[in-house]
């Protein structure tokens, strides 16, 4: 299991105990949409200035104009967790440890956040999922420990989540807080999980063929006792990240544009912004914030 951590340290998260991460950069936008199919992006604003070497990924919004990210400069040995209000400029350093935190969200209770962590003890590499306090009070603790493969992760509830764990191969389990029963959804999944409120959940469906396209599927856990999960598009060739809006399209990335499918109406992604003016190569990790006023991501 170690060495299958490590493995997704140099794949999947593009780490390793030894060299710094490749550079990358955060991008925010105020978007509104302008018609049915017309989306206006504005006020561009560059969020990695102040680490421009580094390494500066998986953002989430806490609220609408408060950031979480995961960013590491090249004099450090492993990334940190800060918090970013988009009104004010104001950066803060949210967790100094000797380990690395990844993949910020707020729990859904109002009172705390949780990141995976990554920890070093004894030459093993642990992947766990830990939960903080909003207000610092604590150093925060494991939500598990004994599921210590945790790569990626999505809240359905304050009590139950989705978890991408790393593995051969990798899987898709339903585990709620508190107990380690796993109740596998999917096989060799994406990294990129969403939810559908009252629903369940999208995730990326991979194949081990390279002729065979990705999928991005729906889980629906009100389903039981039948075939709860169900195929909605191919992804963009290459792409595994996306978003979804308010209004229930999904958004996803592929080189430097922006794309936009609606299930049920749409049969092809529809292009919806070209952002090769701000010299962005590839868009990914996308995020919106919840009033869907504000957009970020992170271009390579």
């Amino acid at each position: 299991m170690k060495t299958l951590l490590l493995l997704f340290l140099s794949t999947a998260l593009c780490l390793s105990l030894s060299a710094q991460p490749p550079a990358s950069h955060l991008y925010v936008f105020n978007v509104q949409k302008v018609g049915d199919t017309l989306f206006q992006f504005s006020a561009p604003k560059f969020l990695s200035a102040f680490n421009l070497k580094g390494y500066n990924n998986h953002p989430f919004f806490f609220s609408n104009n408060e950031l979480y990210i995961s960013s590491q400069s090249p004099k450090e040995s492993q990334p940190e967790l800060y918090s970013l209000n988009l009104s004010t400029g104001v950066r803060s350093r949210v967790t100094e440890t000797p380990d690395g935190e990844y993949s910020p969200k707020p729990v859904g209770d109002g009172q705390n956040f949780s990141a995976v962590r990554m920890e070093f003890t004894q030459g093993d590499t642990l992947q766990r999922l830990w939960q903080f306090p909003l207000n610092r009070s604590s150093k925060g603790q494991p939500i598990w420990t004994d599921i210590d493969n945790v790569g990626y992760y999505l809240w359905l509830s304050t009590r139950e989540l989705l978890l991408f764990l790393v593995d051969r191969p990798n899987q898709l389990a339903r585990v709620d807080v508190g107990s380690s029963r796993k109740e596998v959804i999917a096989v060799n999944p994406g990294r990129c999980i969403r939810r559908i409120t009252g629903v369940g959940a999208y995730f990326v469906q991979k194949s081990s063929s390279f002729s065979q396209p990705w999928k991005i599927m729906k889980w629906d856990q009100r389903a039981v006792g039948r075939n709860q999960v169900s195929e909605v598009v191919n992804t963009l060739s290459g792409s595994e990240d996306f978003a979804v809006m308010s209004d229930g399209s999904l958004i996803m990335g592929n080189g430097p544009i922006l794309y936009r499918y609606r299930p049920g109406t749409d049969r092809n992604w529809k292009k919806m912004a070209d952002f090769s003016f701000y010299n962005i190569k590839k868009i990914t990790r996308i995020e919106v914030s919840p009033d869907n006023g504000k957009i970020v991501f992170v271009g390579q």
